[in-house]
């Protein structure tokens, strides 16, 4: 608890216990009276707040000390491959075997990885790591765009639409890596 809460909630104890000394009547038109001044104060205290916290969030430092082609490995591809090994199937010499998601559980970790990727894109648009090109904020979007469309599918648990996305996901992530990395070769290229 943090010690703003502690000090709001030692002068609600506190509070009480006086109040107990009060007839009752008194005390409950006290409480009353605290109760709803009490969000009030709060409303009022946190829009005089509001400026403050957004100058901060917008002066907030970044960090971009991860080099570009070992975020793209731990972090991006790491993201995405929590949605691709989650699709399809697998065939040993047991017979085939579906990845797709199983049940609630396995459907939310596909749903969380999809959102968990959307979201680590934005450390391409850092300064230091973006390329100032339109080509580049289109392919980071595109990516983006996808891992939305894959968290949506998980979340309706549709294995085609999810498999749908993670086609798209790899086609967007290929011509990215086409255009920005030399040495990239796509798989059967």
């Amino acid at each position: 608890m943090s010690r703003r809460l502690q000090r709001k909630w030692s002068k609600m104890r506190l509070g009480q216990r006086q109040a107990k000394a009060l007839p009752p009547l008194a005390a409950a038109l006290l409480l009353a009276m605290a109760a709803c001044s009490a969000p009030e104060a709060a409303n009022r205290q946190a829009a005089q707040d509001e400026p403050l916290a957004q100058a901060a969030a917008d002066d907030a430092p970044y960090y971009a000390e991860l080099p570009l082609n070992e975020l793209m490995v731990h972090v991006l591809q790491y993201s995405a491959d929590g949605i691709w090994e989650r699709q399809g199937s697998v065939v040993d010499a047991a017979g085939e075997h579906s990845l797709f998601p199983k049940n609630d559980e396995e459907w939310e970790k596909a749903e969380s990885a999809a959102l968990t990727l959307a979201e680590v894109t934005n450390t391409l648009l850092v300064p230091r790591r973006r390329v100032r090109e339109a080509e580049w904020d289109r392919a980071v979007e595109a990516v983006r765009k996808v891992a939305i469309e894959a968290a949506k599918a998980a979340e309706k648990q549709d294995k085609q639409a999810f498999f749908s996305a993670g086609e798209k996901l790899d086609a967007a992530c290929d011509a990215c890596h086409i255009r920005y990395d030399p040495r990239f070769k796509p798989v059967g290229g």
